[in-house]
């Protein structure tokens, strides 16, 4: 019994270190990375907080002054990619017509998903199994492709705006299922897909049309 306490203790220790010495000063980072590991490995359906916090080498109080539930990790991850795109124009600017920035946004959305392909696959299936969370991302992506485009440069702000969302969020999901069944290197298959949708939008409505400047 104690030459087992002490193995879990050790292992505990070392789990510890390896996520601390990739981002030591950053808990919430930690959670994330956890999270999508054990999707991947073990499933969303059944995860628990606890094994979460355990993989990530935290306490429970800490998590969970973090991120209350695993549906709040999920969430955070979710706004995280948003600001790790947003970031990546500082260095990589959009440029281009609407529809070409537009089009380099959701590829770098899809980039991000395709870092943790095993586990973003795995939510894909498991998610409508677990209705709530699956709620609570439906509305996070809203507000993600929401910021996308304004990013683009696009109003997604009243009637006109509330219709371009729709649109690019069908033209998202249509992408989405593409990439699913791409197995290409380059995501070549995923690109052609979201590049005709565009190119089908511009030409049947004005929903990606710029935001005319202020008279």
């Amino acid at each position: 019994m104690a030459k087992r306490a002490a193995a879990k203790k050790a292992t505990s220790a070392k789990r510890k270190v390896h996520r601390g010495a990739a981002r030591p000063s950053d808990p919430a980072a930690m959670l994330r990375a956890a999270l999508l590991h054990l999707v991947a490995t073990q499933g969303w359906r059944d995860l628990s907080l606890a094994q979460i916090t355990e993989e990530a080498g935290l306490d429970m109080a800490t998590a969970h002054g973090i991120y209350a539930t695993k549906a709040a990790i999920l969430l955070g991850l979710a706004r995280a990619n948003d600001e790790d795109i947003l970031g990546s124009l500082k260095t990589d600017p959009l440029d281009g017509s609407a529809k070409d920035r537009l089009f380099d946004l959701l590829m770098r959305r899809f980039d991000r998903l395709q870092q943790n392909r095993d586990a973003y696959l795995t939510l894909l299936h498991e998610l409508p199994q677990t209705p709530l969370e699956a709620a609570c991302l439906t509305r996070q992506l809203r507000r993600s492709l929401s910021l996308t485009l304004e990013t683009a440069g696009i109003s997604a702000s009243g009637l006109k705006g509330l219709v371009r969302l729709q649109g690019l969020i069908g033209i998202y999901l249509t992408g989405l299922h593409a990439w699913r069944r791409d197995d290409s290197a380059d995501l070549s298959r995923t690109m052609a897909e979201i590049d005709k949708r565009l190119n089908q939008a511009v030409k049947l409505t004005e929903m990606f049309s710029p935001r005319r400047a202020a008279a």
